[in-house]
């Protein structure tokens, strides 16, 4: 005899389910659109920002756009066209390497400033007389020897 446990299926909660997760995405895609125009208003300043801080960040962006051009023309208009749509992310972008390469250069200043590549600092010193140092002479410590047992035969490997 086989028993069967009794289902209570209840048809509302995928029905609800449902609707949370479609306004899950509802609420992401408000998300996104908000920042996406908030990034769209701050693009261009962020693109001046990243000219004044690093010019040469912009400039090989540029430079790499035109090398895909040449190369492969088809990938060079997508990029184009990615880049013009996409401006708001790309002046995000570059505006953020131009930050990092800043931040690097103070770093490296810092660096070859500390090892001596730049200005000399001086040091405080003291002078240390030439006469030779002390050097004490312990005894010889000599190990004491255990006794030799004749029923132990290991023991000969190590004499």
């Amino acid at each position: 005899m086989t028993y069967r446990r009794k289902v209570d299926v209840n048809p509302f909660n995928s029905i609800t389910s449902i609707l949370f997760l479609v306004l899950a995405f509802v609420a992401l895609y408000w998300l996104a659109t908000s920042v996406f125009k908030i990034l769209t208003v701050a693009a261009p300043f962020m693109l001046v920002g990243a000219l004044i801080i690093n010019h040469n960040v912009v400039l090989s962006y540029g430079k790499w756009l035109v090398n895909l051009l040449k190369k492969n023309p088809l990938m060079g208009i997508g990029g184009i066209l990615l880049t013009f749509f996409g401006f708001p992310i790309i002046a995000g972008f570059l505006l953020g390497k131009a930050l990092l390469y800043r931040k690097v250069d103070k770093m490296k200043k810092e660096f070859e400033g500390n090892q001596g590549g730049g200005q000399t600092d001086f040091v405080e010193y003291e002078e240390v007389d030439d006469e030779p140092q002390v050097r004490l002479e312990l005894p010889e410590f000599e190990k004491p020897r255990p006794k030799k047992d004749k029923s132990d035969d290991y023991e000969q490997f190590f004499d």
